[in-house]
């Protein structure tokens, strides 16, 4: 195998992670704002949390630097206007979710454990709290970026 056949492989591998973790992630996201139920938030918060540690970050994170060294092994050039875009979208997605949906999952499995603990089986207020709209927008946004961001490495408009 070449190196570029390995690299894209690689690079692939985790585009794949990512993609995964974001499926999951959206998937919890939209399960969280549709229960009361305070073991089914902090069950779908938690699975959100190993999503985003253990497919989310490294796909993220693999794919950028196996994709940077693609480009160099493939003969593109750093300056290229789909690929300055990518790595803009890469970072405004990534910080989303590492900013602001990640921790606030985590505040969420932490708020519905000690609601459990304390005997409260069904909470609005912390339906509403996982549910929360910007949270939602912020998710669907991240989703919608990462397709973004899938559509300039295949389509590599005005390369």
């Amino acid at each position: 195998m070449s190196n570029y056949e390995i690299l894209l492989f690689l690079h692939l591998v985790f585009v794949a992670l990512l993609i995964g973790g974001e499926g999951v992630a959206t998937a919890t996201g939209i399960g969280m704002s549709r229960t009361a139920s305070t073991s089914v938030i902090e069950t779908l918060a938690r699975l959100t949390t190993k999503a985003e540690y253990y497919a989310l970050i490294p796909g993220a994170f693999g794919a950028v630097i196996f994709g940077s060294w693609l480009v160099d092994e493939a003969g593109f050039s750093f300056d290229e206007a789909w690929l300055s875009a990518s790595y803009l979208v890469w970072a405004l997605a990534t910080a989303i979710g590492l900013f602001v949906l990640g921790p606030h999952a985590r505040r969420v499995a932490r708020y519905a454990a000690e609601l459990r603990l304390n005997g409260v089986t069904e909470s609005d207020e912390l339906r509403a709290e996982a549910g929360k709209p910007l949270m939602g927008m912020l998710g669907m946004g991240q989703l919608v970026l990462i397709l973004a961001l899938l559509w300039l490495m295949t389509a590599k408009p005005g390369a």
